[in-house]
């Protein structure tokens, strides 16, 4: 299982610097079929975003792909909505959970299928908007556990006027903040297999880097049809899973 684990770790790492994402789109189906229940996949791959949200952050600071004054009210409002989702978490059905994630996948896919990469309107500019908008995500963050990019980079680009790759960004810097307040949770209530977890956390920071640069190196227009493609795979193999068990 150590090997399964640190392979996974790394590609779920390179995929979350490239897409944005926190991995939980891709660790949680993945730990479903190796054997892992679906609340104790949900803590390992928290733990994993937590330490490569981490990295990736710094990496786009550096880059200075955007500015933390303009978006830490995301994840101001993240950090409340993820502490509330984890404990849900501990109270809500299994399979109820599953099909929710399934139901999160189906929308973003939506949204990211019919929206446009280039901006068609200003950027929306509103910290208490902003604000909310990370405390709802952070519910169905801490609940499922992925880090809320799933639907922050869909909302971002079709109703706040920002750029795909800026939107991809931001929410990976969003997840830094709900899967540090989903994981202090779920902790404290003995839901995480920190043994896995930290052979996922560190393996994928291998990735991380790599992800960010193959993200800067891709046109927007083929990001956002590499993106589409990545979001049905995920939609297919979590469907599979939950109509064959």
């Amino acid at each position: 299982m150590i090997i399964e684990l640190t392979i996974l770790g790394v590609v779920v790492g390179t995929m979350s610097g490239f897409f944005g994402i926190g991995g939980g789109t891709v660790s949680v189906p993945v730990l479903l079929y190796l054997g892992f229940g679906i609340k104790e996949a949900i803590g390992i791959s928290i733990m994993q975003m937590v330490v490569g949200s981490f990295m990736a952050a710094w990496i786009h600071k550096k880059n200075q792909t955007y500015t933390i004054a303009e978006v830490k009210y995301f994840g101001f409002g993240g950090l409340a909505g993820a502490a509330i989702g984890a404990v849900l978490v501990k109270i809500l059905d299994a399979v109820f959970l599953e099909w929710l994630f399934l139901s999160i996948v189906a929308f973003t896919l939506g949204r990211l299928a019919f929206s446009n990469p280039t901006p068609m309107r200003d950027e929306v500019v509103n910290r208490p908007l902003y604000t909310a908008i990370g405390g709802g995500i952070g519910i169905f963050s801490g609940m499922l556990g992925v880090g809320g990019s799933i639907l922050m980079t869909p909302i971002l680009v079709s109703f706040m006027g920002f750029p795909l790759k800026k939107a991809s960004a931001v929410g990976l810097f969003f997840v830094m903040f709900t899967s540090l307040s989903a994981f202090v949770t779920m902790v404290s209530l003995g839901l995480i297999n920190l043994q896995a977890g930290a052979i996922m956390a560190v393996s994928s920071l291998v990735g991380i880097g790599l992800g960010i640069w193959l993200l800067h190196k891709t046109k927007v227009t083929h990001y956002k049809q590499i993106l589409v493609v990545f979001y049905i795979l995920i939609f297919a193999i979590t469907a599979y899973k939950l109509l064959t068990h």
